[in-house]
């Protein structure tokens, strides 16, 4: 059983540039997140299927995952 993963943006060069990737369900998103080793704190937004979660959801089969990257920048 499976979800897949959506990183966007910086995210995506710890999965080696891919657009998703699959993981496998029954985890939470932060142990998913670890595993491939993306550090949890660098992901500031999770969608599961288009609906904001937290990273201690549960990952259920067919679930499909955006997760999007602390943005930075500013002015001094």
């Amino acid at each position: 059983m499976t979800a897949i993963l959506h990183p966007y943006g910086m995210l995506k060069s710890y999965i080696d540039g891919k657009s998703d990737i699959a993981v496998d369900s029954g985890q939470t998103i932060r142990q998913a997140l670890q595993s491939l080793g993306i550090p949890p704190e660098v992901v500031a937004l999770v969608l599961v299927n288009d609906e904001h979660q937290v990273k201690e959801y549960e990952l259920k089969d067919g679930d499909r995952v955006k997760l999007m990257a602390i943005i930075g920048g500013g002015t001094r």
